[in-house]
């Protein structure tokens, strides 16, 4: 099972909790992620979360995979790039049999977001 688990309370920018139309940076990214999947036509769950205190690097995302690596996320800009770099990078992690994708395949947007490799539960 594969997920996209996403911060709803994070800032949108540095120094701004809110964007312009009132949403947090988390909904903005949690918007512009389902926007993606719906668009490309993937069957991919969204679990939104109320803070993953993460908060110095806010926009958090944890890609999450119960038979490969998760990865902890953060510092991604609330837009629909950045979204589009997720689900890319997440793409390149379904194709590897232990969810570790070559730093050289990376979309450069990704480059600089992982804080923590999980590895999987013991059966």
């Amino acid at each position: 099972m594969r997920d996209i688990v996403m911060c709803s309370t994070c800032k949108f920018s540095a120094t701004e909790k809110l964007a312009p139309d009132g949403r947090t940076g988390g909904e903005t990214l949690i918007g512009h992620v389902r926007d993606a999947i719906s668009a490309r036509g993937l069957e991919l769950r969204v679990v939104t979360q109320a803070c993953l205190w993460n908060c110095t690097k806010h926009c958090s995302v944890v890609l999450r995979d119960h038979d490969r690596f998760t990865y902890f996320t953060g510092n991604h800009e609330p837009t629909r790039e950045q979204a589009e770099a997720i689900l890319d990078w997440f793409a390149l992690h379904e194709q590897s049999e232990t969810g570790e994708v070559p730093f050289r395949q990376w979309p450069d947007r990704m480059r600089g977001h992982f804080i923590a490799r999980i590895p999987k539960a013991p059966a």
